[in-house]
């Protein structure tokens, strides 16, 4: 059904979710075969090749860690609005029994897409009914971002909200990630959070981020030279903010997995993992 309407969303946008299926009993993604092509996989196996083949435990881990963190908040708070940004084919809202309302925003293809099939999916019950909105959007017009401003105002009101930014600080121009901050400090309630990962300032040290950069500058023309690589001090900084949550990849292997894979620094993408609370 995928390969029949997706028009120009491409396969890559689906290989997270291959890595989700890979390994449910860390992911806890129920979901993810759902959004599984040909392409995804073949991709999928692309990758692991030519840069390294952990991308399931990689994704599958950082799925774990945002799920919990998700299903601790709304499953607690009363009256939570979950927003998504840059969501892409994410499953959280399915994964969760609690009453939230949902928002996620993506680039219009991406939400076009993913509305039709959810709704698809909800008639025929692969996929539990769920209140979710959908908005195309493009953050990197300032436009945009102040329609998104004016819509997750309305959206959140005066109810707690939890925010995810996932596996997006680093493809965003620093100006970019910055307003996007801004902007949610002026509009989120106290207490409420936002949650992302990212990569540090020594990322390119990494042997496997070090494939990654010649891997994607070979096959999509992306050199990696817009990366967004973020510090301590600059997460720190996030005025109106206070830092509730820190970890990275190889300490959330030791949470989740019995393996011990990730802990060398040869063989993994090198993600760092935070909360921050609006204070």
């Amino acid at each position: 059904m995928i390969d029949e309407i997706k028009h120009d969303v491409s396969g890559t946008a689906f290989v997270v979710n291959y890595s989700r299926s890979r390994i449910v009993n860390i992911s806890q993604d129920l979901y993810a075969h759902l959004w599984v092509t040909p392409e995804a996989i073949a991709l999928w196996n692309d990758l692991s090749l030519a840069v390294y083949p952990n991308d399931d435990l990689n994704i599958s881990l950082r799925n774990r860690f945002f799920l919990e963190q998700i299903k601790k908040f709304v499953t607690v708070k009363n009256n939570t609005v979950f927003i998504s940004i840059a969501a892409g084919f994410d499953n959280y809202p399915f994964l969760i029994e609690a009453d939230f309302r949902s928002v996620e925003y993506d680039l219009p293809n991406i939400m076009d897409l993913k509305k039709r099939l959810v709704e698809q999916w909800m008639k025929e019950k692969k996929l539990p009914e769920r209140n979710i909105e959908f908005m195309g959007i493009d953050l990197n017009e300032a436009t945009q971002r102040i329609k998104m401003k004016q819509n997750l105002q309305q959206v959140i009101g005066h109810n707690l909200s939890f925010v995810l930014m996932e596996g997006l600080t680093y493809y965003l121009r620093r100006e970019v990630l910055s307003d996007i901050f801004k902007l949610l400090a002026d509009i989120q309630e106290s207490g409420s959070l936002v949650a992302f990962d990212y990569w540090g300032p020594d990322a390119m040290e990494y042997p496997a981020m070090v494939r990654l950069k010649a891997y994607l500058d070979k096959k999509f023309g992306d050199s990696g030279k817009a990366w967004n690589f973020l510090d301590e001090t600059y997460i720190k900084g996030r005025e109106g903010f206070a830092t509730i949550e820190s970890t990275d990849i190889a300490s959330l292997e030791v949470k989740y997995a019995e393996t011990r894979i990730l802990q060398g620094r040869d063989n993994k993408i090198p993600a760092h993992y935070a909360v921050l609370k609006k204070l």
